[in-house]
């Protein structure tokens, strides 16, 4: 009987031992906050691929890749990477996942795809020409920047960007609850783009949004505003003071050199 508590605290550390890998992030949390912003499961492109039944058309190892380093696919001039790179205006950016990572992302996308979607009877879109670059003017630059900063409240009651993002390249500061929206979209197409702010697929973005979408006109504003900014890369919010300390700091060695030999 005074051996059995030995056993409880043996009992208990096996518990937690073969149940330690189950607090790790699953494949469906890794997806929805790493992959679900640009990519769905049987809810058609957004900008980027329906990922449903992807693991029944491309090999594992190239999965794993793609996910774990689409810079270097893309590199390597990988045949399958370079068609997608130019049906979708841009790579997948590299979110430092590991293979770990991908290979329970795998998993997930397996059995979701196993899922029946309204979309399983939809034809396949046809390959059209390229998408028309929407026309920046200063109309819509100002229009976009307003709704971004919330100068101007989106028509379905939705928060403005800044309370999460900002925006450096434009001048903008905003919130840190998100990475700044200038190093996200840069390099990649105004369709991705469009299909981001379409689907708001992010999970904090999914629920602030649920039923306040953004309208075609707003999307369209956001859109032309971003291009601007990134076009002109303004110098990032914040980024002037380190400049302007140095410049401080010159003109008090020089204006102490001058006084010491004035003292001589």
């Amino acid at each position: 009987m005074r051996e059995r508590p030995g056993y409880f605290r043996l009992l208990l550390i096996l518990v937690i031992f073969f149940s330690a890998p189950a607090w790790a992030d699953s494949g469906k949390e890794l997806f929805e906050k790493e992959c679900s912003g640009c990519h769905t499961i049987g809810g058609g492109d957004s900008g980027a691929p329906d990922l449903k039944g992807i693991t029944g058309k491309r090999p594992a190892d190239w999965l794993e890749r793609v996910i774990v380093e689409p810079d270097k696919l893309t590199a390597d001039k990988d045949p399958v990477q370079l068609g997608l790179v130019k049906q979708y205006g841009g790579e997948m950016p590299n979110l430092g996942m590991s293979r770990k990572d991908a290979k329970k992302i795998l998993a997930y996308l397996q059995d979701a795809s196993q899922v029946p979607s309204s979309s399983d009877t939809a034809q396949p879109a046809e390959p059209g020409s390229k998408p028309v670059e929407t026309v920046v003017t200063p109309e819509l630059v100002a229009q976009g920047r307003a709704l971004f900063t919330g100068g101007r409240p989106f028509a379905n009651g939705g928060a403005p960007c800044t309370g999460c993002h900002g925006f450096g390249y434009a001048g903008v500061p905003g919130g840190n609850l998100a990475v700044d929206l200038g190093m996200r979209i840069e390099g990649i197409s105004e369709q991705v783009f469009r299909g981001k702010l379409k689907s708001l697929n992010f999970p904090v973005m999914r629920k602030m949004y649920a039923d306040k979408p953004l309208t075609d006109g707003e999307i369209t504003a956001l859109v032309v505003f971003a291009k601007d900014a990134v076009a002109r890369k303004a110098p990032r919010a914040g980024t002037y003071f380190p400049v302007r300390g140095v410049a401080v700091f010159v003109c008090l060695i020089a204006g102490f050199t001058l006084y010491k030999r004035r003292v001589r």
